[in-house]
């Protein structure tokens, strides 16, 4: 069974705004609503709804179309515009952990949330509209995050739930960022993380949780780490 954001081997290309040694990163364009410090983040501007197929809001579905066309996915525009400010910038910042997903119902794009709907996903709704920013799927029965309600949530519909703090993740303009928004699946066994996990506060839990599953840790750049809107990768590329 195949799932977005939960690659089965090694991943060759990604989305995000990073540099990855080895792959091909296509970067987010920018959304000029919103600020800077955001203006680039994949997770509010495409949601990865399966291996082959994407939803976007309007204003990045052109680029996208013409990007992922190569890799034959299929991109799918929403109704719904970005917003400048929370919560009307993250009608496409959709956690997805195996067959649920993270919403809140309030906030997601209508059109990508018939989608969901039409892929089998059991939506789970919860306050948080930042679910992608907040949820790191390491496999598709667990997953880490920051947010108590998400954590709560994702036990009670019974998967396994590592609930750390976002103190020390950098984020430009913000307090902290999300630990989902510096982190993505590079292999079924490798999870990237834009920082050395060491400056985080709680660096030995993700450790030991990523431990049991025979889940390694590789940073892709040195220093604090660092919330980039996440790193997607795009799992139907795989490579062996």
């Amino acid at each position: 069974m195949k799932y977005p954001y939960l690659p089965e081997k090694k991943v060759s290309v990604f989305i995000a705004d990073a540099h990855i040694n080895g792959a091909i990163v296509i970067k987010p364009p920018a959304i000029s609503v919103l600020p800077e410090g955001l203006m680039r983040h994949a997770d509010l501007g495409i949601c990865m709804v399966s291996e082959k197929k994407a939803v976007c809001p309007p204003e990045t579905c052109a680029y996208y179309s013409g990007k992922l066309s190569h890799y034959a996915i299929e991109v799918i525009s929403g109704k719904s515009n970005i917003g400048s400010n929370y919560p009307n910038d993250s009608a496409y910042n959709v956690g997805i952990v195996g067959k649920k997903c993270f919403l809140n119902k309030s906030v997601c794009d209508e059109h990508l949330y018939e989608i969901l709907i039409s892929e089998g996903y059991e939506i789970i709704n919860v306050k948080q509209g930042y679910t992608k920013c907040s949820i790191c799927p390491v496999d598709e029965v667990s997953f880490i995050t920051g947010d108590k309600g998400i954590a709560a949530a994702g036990e009670k519909a019974g998967l396994s739930v590592l609930l750390i703090s976002n103190d020390n993740i950098s984020l430009s303009g913000y307090p902290n960022g999300f630990f989902g928004g510096c982190t993505g699946m590079g292999a079924s066994d490798e999870l990237l993380i834009n920082g050395d996990i060491n400056t985080l506060p709680d660096h030995q839990k993700i450790k030991e949780f990523l431990e049991k599953r025979k889940i390694r840790i590789k940073s892709i750049k040195e220093g604090e780490v660092t919330d980039i809107g996440s790193i997607i990768p795009l799992t139907a590329l795989n490579e062996s």
